[in-house]
């Protein structure tokens, strides 16, 4: 499963989001299909995340809810 995330993350960066397939797996005993993808949440503080792109740079991001 990991390669499989590694080639999602590198897809992303360099494709349109049109061309980037969903990557699943088919839950066992009837579980269906489960998109699996790239963590891109590093921290989250109340509304406050910290965020990284495909090419591991950070930002933080406020949720203005």
């Amino acid at each position: 499963m990991s390669a499989g995330i590694e080639i999602m993350e590198k897809l992303r960066g360099h494709t349109t989001g049109y061309a980037v397939p969903t990557y699943v797996i088919d839950g066992p005993g009837g579980g269906g299909k489960i998109p699996i993808a790239p963590q891109y949440i590093v921290k989250h503080e109340g509304n406050t995340y910290t965020i990284r792109n495909y090419a591991g740079e950070q930002y933080t991001y406020v949720d203005p809810v």
